[in-house]
């Protein structure tokens, strides 16, 4: 796990020297994401390219092993972020073609796949990847994101050059870009989440998106599609039942992410998804089957916050005789220390006070000495955790059936799962709309966002928002609504702030539920086996769920992690002087996108404006003060 920067003139005949100081730009680009890589620091150069990098030791900790990194007849190289969790897989498999290693890294095993398979090398790999491999006998740039996008990938095209990185913060030290991209801004006010377009909060930068490569050859450069998840992807194995195939699958998943020359630690929230993966390794300690003793697993605790699940993990653990659980409370007297840094750290403005509490939760981690940590990332995603997220499409679907069924289902989640009859409703009404106009409806009415933006801001962004998704009268909305969240919206957001929060604090975080095959599985079952009758991930429940108590497998009521951040509007005073002297700035009183009164106004009330983005607006406003953006 590192940090990866690069330049590279897409001219190949040109010298990258003739245009700009190479070796000090490199430097500057891996000074500001030295975080990612503290254990060491590189760069190659090359007539048309240089290459730089920053490590953090987890695969073979040797310094043979540091990058960039050459084969041996030194005419490929290549820098690389992330993780082949099956590169042992793979390396016994080249040597069988007559590859030889000079190291124990995964890092070599991607660069003799490269050399062995080509550009198809990257359907071999099981991981998080972001990497770029020059090929000097072809002249050629090959760069690679990984299938789901957990490592990042940002790009600048300025003056003939490619310049790409792992951070947004490193090309904006280069370039001190002032131009935000409305289109980002808008999305992130209006809707809370950013879409999964291939463009970023900065005009002239992009990232490259996941399951994709970029290439430059021949003067040209390239990007094509390797992976995309769709339907029935996943090969079942007919002497399986599908219960079968997911037990092998997840434990094959979390087994792998243990592969480290470091210890891997659990965070653990008290959900069904965290403690399936502390139960499977518990299992795999005690019979034998992962090399380590005990395991640590540490949770986020809010005191006296009501949704607080640390009673919940904390007897859970009891049941595991290898884990060893640590609880780290999160007060609020640390909210106004180093606010602006953090928001300049973590790149983009931040969605959630979530993305705020995960860092500090990082930082503890990184406090006791640990690497590399384990998440349950992934799982509602891909089988359906978040049921008042998800009713609309399924109802729908129920009622294309028959009556009967959609009758059944309606009744069951408005008396067992409590929603009420008009948020049910309104979900259907949702997931009929087209989603761009069902998100404005909802900033709109719901968060009452709208009537505090400019009228012409929102009239030329509005429109931007392209939705994968729209309402079948055939059925199969519910699976088609899933993969336009995985695909398209939700996870990318969410995956951004856990990896630049993590390797903050030089930390490494892995999610087994993220394992490509367990992706392709669960689009590939019936769709019963993800949610009925009001229940959420079934295959989970009725598997590993069996193994774990009552009140985390039965639980109906979907927490998340989730922070109190409105309360601590009212009821921390350091926070609210904090805020109350952002809103009377001259930056946020001259800023034309918003009404900055009608803002303010809301924040002095609270609890008139539930639903308001509050968190979203300080964000934003932090985030162009740090980075020194104008044009908003």
């Amino acid at each position: 796990m590192c940090g990866i920067n690069g330049i590279i003139s897409i001219d190949q005949d040109v010298e990258i020297s003739h245009k700009i100081d190479c070796m000090a730009t490199i430097s500057k680009m891996n000074n500001k994401i030295s975080h990612r890589g503290p254990d060491a620091s590189g760069s190659f150069p090359g007539s048309s390219f240089v290459l730089g990098f920053r490590r953090l030791s987890i695969i073979d900790l040797d310094e043979t092993a540091n990058q960039p990194m050459l084969n041996e007849k030194k005419d490929v190289v290549i820098v690389f972020n992330g993780e082949i969790y099956n590169y042992l897989e793979i390396k016994t498999e080249l040597i069988v073609r007559g590859h030889t290693f000079q190291t124990k890294s995964d890092t070599e095993v991607i660069l003799k796949a490269y050399i062995e398979y080509g550009d198809d090398c990257v359907d071999h790999f099981n991981g998080m990847w972001a990497f770029a491999i020059y090929d000097f006998r072809k002249k050629r740039l090959f760069c690679s994101r990984d299938r789901l996008g957990v490592k990042p990938f940002y790009y600048t095209i300025q003056d003939g050059l490619l310049y790409f990185s792992s951070e947004l913060k490193s090309l904006h030290s280069v370039f001190q870009f002032t131009n935000a991209n409305h289109n980002k801004v808008y999305e992130y006010l209006a809707y809370g989440y950013r879409i999964n377009d291939g463009e970023t909060f900065f005009e002239d930068c992009k990232e490259l998106l996941p399951g994709h490569v970029l290439t430059i050859e021949n003067s040209k450069m390239q990007i094509d599609s390797f992976w995309k998840l769709e339907e029935d992807m996943y090969k079942h194995d007919g002497s399986k039942n599908y219960e079968q195939e997911f037990e092998e699958l997840f434990e094959s998943a979390v087994k792998l992410r243990y592969r480290s020359d470091v210890p891997v630690a659990l965070l653990l929230s008290g959900g069904l998804d965290s403690s399936a993966i502390a139960r499977v390794t518990d299992d795999l300690i005690e019979s034998g089957n992962l090399d380590q003793n005990e395991i640590h697993a540490y949770i986020a605790s809010f005191p006296n916050f009501k949704d607080d699940e640390t009673a919940i993990a904390r007897e859970f653990i009891k049941t595991c005789k290898h884990i060893k659980l640590h609880e780290m409370q999160i007060e609020t007297k640390n909210l106004v220390k180093d606010f602006d840094q953090i928001i300049y750290d973590l790149d983009h403005p931040l969605f959630s006070f979530t993305s705020f509490a995960h860092n500090n939760i990082m930082k503890t981690c990184n406090k006791k000495g640990i690497k590399v940590v384990l998440n349950g990332q992934g799982s509602d995603e891909a089988f359906a955790g978040y049921d008042r997220y998800i009713t609309g499409a399924f109802l729908l679907d129920k009622l294309v059936e028959g009556k009967k069924s959609f009758w059944k289902e309606f009744k069951i989640l408005n008396k067992k799962n409590g929603h009420s009859k008009p948020f049910l409703i309104s979900q259907m009404i949702k997931s009929l709309l087209n989603p761009p106009f069902a998100s404005y409806l909802r900033a709109k009415h719901t968060e009452k966002s709208l009537d505090s933006l400019n009228p012409e801001f929102v009239k030329n962004c509005k429109d931007h928002y392209k939705s994968q998704y729209k309402f079948s009268l055939k059925g199969n909305n519910f699976n088609r609504y899933l993969l336009n969240a995985i695909n398209h919206q939700g996870l990318n957001t969410i995956l951004h702030y856990e990896d630049v929060s993590s390797m903050q604090q030089s930390i490494e975080v892995r999610s087994p539920f993220m394992d490509y095959r367990l992706m392709e599985f669960a689009f590939s079952i019936p769709e019963e086996m993800k949610f009925k009758e009001g229940r959420t991930k079934l295959i989970i429940r009725d598997t590993i769920g069996k193994k774990l108590p009552d009140n985390i497998t039965n639980n109906r009521i979907k927490i998340g992690f989730q922070t109190p951040f409105t309360d601590y509007i009212t009821k921390d005073e350091n926070l609210r002087k904090y805020i109350f002297d952002i809103l009377s700035s001259s930056s946020f009183k001259s800023k034309t996108i918003w009404d900055a009164a009608k803002i303010k106004e809301k924040f002095k009330n609270p609890s008139k404006y539930p639903n308001f983005p509050f968190w979203r607006v300080i964000n934003l406003e932090v985030w162009s003060k740090m980075y020194g953006v104008t044009n908003l």
